[in-house]
């Protein structure tokens, strides 16, 4: 994507840049000035003091270069000032706009992104882009309006001399050309390749356990120092090429184009088409001209390692993200229709043809063998996938109609694994009540039965449990899962076998205080225990995603073949 075409792009999503961007633009005009001013004293210095002897009009040309330097100064601070300003509130903008656009895809859609593509994009592409509107606009503008000015200039000293140098200049920008299109190559392999690190790093942290008790560390390592390999040559490769493009302006300015200068301005010298002042004053805007050219240069080859990141982020800004809109579900009935639904690495449908009802103030448990799609029924029914085909309805209303938070305002899932920041309980609570004063986090841990572990704690509920809550044991997680429920007090909950790290005793114990505490609520278990089912108004049977059988316990127990192998072999049966 060309640089002002990316400039476009951006304009649409960020509006409050323009004007910061269009003081910066004003300041480097200014800047410009006083970059063109010292050129021209030195220019009456060399002409009037060096060549004709007026020594008294060394005031002049003292006086204005430390008045240049005070304003020049005075610009560059408001300059630095106002980027950076600009610089941070547009990274913050953009990290918030990245993060919004993830969590409003669909899951269709985000399931196509790694880990590493979201962590690099964000994180690392954003803050290229945020660079983008300094270094790869008016930094580039700046450099671009210089040559044509300095340019200008030469011809006007000697257009003869100035012709003849600036046969290297297309020679220059071919060369760079050609390099940063090599390294833009380079830096998307380098790019693919650090996002395939960041997911392997994400995942193995996350899968630490696994990896130790399967003695899988040597292994681990080896695919690590893999990455290592094939970034470090990515990037070495980068960075070589980048460095040429660099040497050889360097090259260029310094070696080839200065000797130049000096002997074909030493031919007109001799000839008597220059004066020795003149000669002077033409090198020396010659030295600026060209930097200004290498100044362009690193920016065309700079622009062409950045806008793989940059384009990666204007992808993802692009998406056309459909917004569902938010509707307040009255009512606490789940009806299910005929729900489809199958993985993308399945073909096989993980549920077919499943139908059922759910009253308000019923609790329904759901039983099957691991794999019959208990989980996949509770993701379904609190919208975090979306079905192949057939409707949930909850409260009269097909809940793929409405976005994630009309759903999550009524549903409260709680998983086997459940999820927590590394931060204090006390946060990690808050996070679904913000307003929950302290009497209310005692009041939703005591009836989950953690609050007297929380007291043994020294920090109490400013106890910080680790990255998805490691300091804590399996029960304990599911018991402050369970209590961040009790505080949210949706009106429907499921539990996707929630309890089950917790004794029978805690068990019945939680599930008792939640049915007590939960008058007119909408009950989902997916059972592991006989006890639990007992207490369920209704029980749905799934065997390989299909539904075989609900009803009450009294109308399965011994007259349901498969619901009766399903406790000979798997749940437990308690005194």
């Amino acid at each position: 994507m060309r640089r002002f075409k990316i400039l476009k792009s951006l304009f649409i999503r960020v509006y409050d840049v323009k004007r910061p961007l269009f003081f910066l633009l004003l300041l480097k005009i200014w800047g410009l000035f006083c970059e063109i001013i010292p050129l021209l004293i030195y220019s009456y210095f060399v002409n009037y003091i060096l060549v004709e002897k007026k020594l008294n009009l060394i005031w002049f040309v003292i006086v204005g270069y430390i008045s240049i330097f005070f304003i020049a100064t005075i610009g560059l601070d408001i300059s630095r000032r106002i980027s950076n300003q600009m610089i941070l509130k547009f990274d913050l903008k953009l990290k918030n706009e990245l993060i919004n656009k993830y969590i409003q895809m669909d899951n269709s859609l985000y399931k196509k992104y790694t880990i590493g593509d979201i962590t690099t994009c964000i994180e690392n592409d954003s803050a290229i882009v945020a660079k983008f509107f300094l270094s790869h606009i008016v930094d580039f503008m700046y450099s671009v309006v210089y040559v044509i000015v300095l340019g200008i200039i030469l011809l006007l000293y000697s257009w003869q001399v100035a012709l003849l140098s600036f046969v290297f200049v297309p020679m220059a920008f071919i060369v760079v050309n050609c390099l940063g299109n090599k390294t833009k190559r380079v830096h998307e392999r380098l790019r693919e390749q650090q996002t395939n690190y960041y997911s392997f790093l994400h995942s193995s942290f996350k899968n630490w356990k696994d990896i130790k008790i399967n003695n899988l560390e040597d292994e681990q390592f080896n695919i690590l120092n893999g990455h290592y390999k094939n970034i470090r040559h990515s990037w070495f490769l980068n960075q070589l090429l980048l460095h040429i493009g660099i040497t050889f302006s360097y090259f260029t300015k310094n070696f080839i184009t200065q000797l130049y200068i000096y002997f074909i301005g030493g031919l007109f010298l001799i000839n008597g088409f220059l004066t020795i002042g003149t000669l002077l004053v033409f090198v020396n805007y010659y030295v600026c001209f060209f930097e200004c050219i290498q100044n362009v240069n690193n920016s065309i080859l700079n622009f062409k390692n950045d806008s793989v990141k940059i384009n990666k982020v204007i992808d993802i800004l692009s998406l056309k993200v459909k917004e569902k809109p938010y509707k307040k579900i009255k009512g606490n009935d789940i009806v299910v229709k005929n729900l489809n639904f199958s993985y993308d690495c399945n073909n096989k449908f993980s549920i077919q043809g499943v139908s059922f009802k759910v009253k308000q103030g019923e609790h329904l448990a759901i039983i099957g063998e691991s794999g019959s799609g208990k989980s996949t029924i509770a993701k379904l029914l609190s919208g975090q996938i979306k079905p192949n085909a057939g409707m949930v309805y909850i409260g009269n209303v097909d809940i793929s109609n409405v976005n994630s938070k009309s759903v999550l305002d009524k549903v409260s899932l709680i998983t086997q694994e459940p999820f927590f920041f590394n931060t204090t309980i006390r946060d990690n609570l808050l996070m679904v009540k913000a307003d929950a004063t302290y009497e209310e986090l005692v009041s939703c841990c005591r009836k989950a039965n953690i609050y007297d572990f929380i007291e043994t704690l020294a920090d109490g509920m400013d106890t910080i449990i680790g990255e998805n809550g490691v300091k804590l044991s399996g029960g304990q997680k599911q018991r402050l899962s369970i209590a961040r429920a009790i505080l949210q007090d949706n009106e429907i909950i499921i539990f996707d076998e929630s309890t089950s790290a917790l004794d029978n005793k805690n068990e019945n114990d939680i599930i008792s205080e939640i049915r007590n505490l939960s008058y007119g609520k909408t009950l989902i278990s997916i059972a592991h225990r006989l006890s639990s089912i007992l207490d369920c108004d209704k029980v749905l049977v799934l065997k390989d995603g299909k539904m075989v059988a609900i009803d009450i316990h009294e109308n399965l127990y011994n007259k349901n073949k498969i619901y009766d192998l399903l406790f000979k072999n798997q749940y437990i049966l308690e005194d």
